[in-house]
């Protein structure tokens, strides 16, 4: 893969690169963003462009490019949290490891995948290496929550940020993908313009089935009556309940943009939106409530009905029909 391959990185992206290609680079980058932005595929790129011996940098056919796609690079370790956290024994293995000379003499590359993710005692000792570096050893740190790292972890490393895409711009990726324009479209609305996440969903059947039992309890939603059964419909979401709340926030929002001047979508999303007289705005409202009652260890089931309760008594009160046209 190469940097051109990307898109919405400009200037700073290309000229980190050219650094790397040049062999000029910092020992640490931390990079950081939400899910599906690039942060991995992109340290990697760097990785693979520092390991390189073609003259493109990174070329993808050199011995050192192949090891290193294939994952048998023995100057390259991954760590990644196989548990809820990063512990110290694990840093201070690597510690070790980068202790050693460099099998191909030229550099170490330690790659740490959710960095924010690791002990207070492992950061202390990661610290120590990064505040007395060697100058055959590169870090790569990624990130999605960079305020649980240590501030002088993140001081001793140059952060480059990812965002997402724009909605068009992501769609745009995603048709030269091969995706149709409409499935480009709504893929990027659900994925809030982030290209992995948008190509994660595109294959993901228990996504696309928790959505459908989302948009049907919204659907079965009338009355007061009428939310016991709905929210029955979502009641064994257990583990999967930020998701749901996901999909009803966009779908919110997606109502809302219809009504300001529709965006295309596929034949099942356009029935639906068609049809649907649920108040975009109290559905967003109803959201942040179900949110705040989770966070203070409300159950789910009563959280949700409470929500719905919400959602039809802001309904009734402003004469907003709540009813679905059959």
């Amino acid at each position: 893969m190469k940097l051109s391959e990307f898109a919405g990185y400009g200037d700073k992206m290309q000229q980190l690169m050219r650094s790397v290609q040049a062999g000029r680079i910092v020992h640490a980058l931390l990079f950081t963003g939400p899910h599906g932005s690039g942060k991995r595929t992109m340290a990697r790129l760097f990785a693979q462009a520092m390991l390189c011996r073609g003259l493109e940098k990174p070329c993808g056919a050199c011995p050192a490019c192949k090891r290193f796609l294939a994952g048998s690079h023995p100057d390259v370790r991954i760590l990644r949290p196989e548990k809820k956290t990063l512990g110290v024994d694990e840093i201070r293995e690597l510690i070790d490891y980068l202790a050693l000379k460099p099998y191909e003499g030229g550099k170490h590359i330690a790659i740490i995948e959710q960095a924010d993710r690791m002990t207070a005692s492992a950061q202390n000792a990661l610290l120590k290496t990064l505040e007395n570096p060697s100058g055959d050893a590169a870090f790569f740190l990624i990130s999605e929550a960079p305020g649980a790292l240590l501030p002088t972890i993140r001081s001793r490393c140059q952060e480059v940020r990812f965002t997402d895409l724009s909605v068009e711009d992501c769609a745009g990726v995603l048709e030269s993908k091969g995706l149709s324009p409409a499935r480009a479209t709504q893929l990027s609305g659900l994925a809030q313009g982030s290209v992995g996440r948008a190509l994660e969903l595109d294959g993901d059947e228990d996504y696309r089935s928790l959505r459908n039992r989302v948009l049907q309890s919204l659907e079965q939603l009338k009355d007061r009556a009428s939310v016991a059964g709905a929210a029955a419909l979502l009641a064994e979401e257990k583990g999967a309940e930020g998701t749901a709340l996901e999909i009803m926030e966009l779908w919110a929002r997606d109502l809302m943009a219809v009504q300001a001047g529709s965006r295309p979508y596929e034949a099942e999303d356009a029935e639906r939106l068609s049809r649907c007289r649920l108040d975009g705005r109290a559905l967003l409202k109803g959201v942040v409530l179900l949110r705040m009652q989770l966070a203070s260890n409300v159950a789910w089931s009563n959280a949700l009905e409470n929500m719905y309760f919400h959602l039809v008594d802001s309904g009734n009160n402003r004469r907003t029909v709540l009813s679905w046209q059959r």
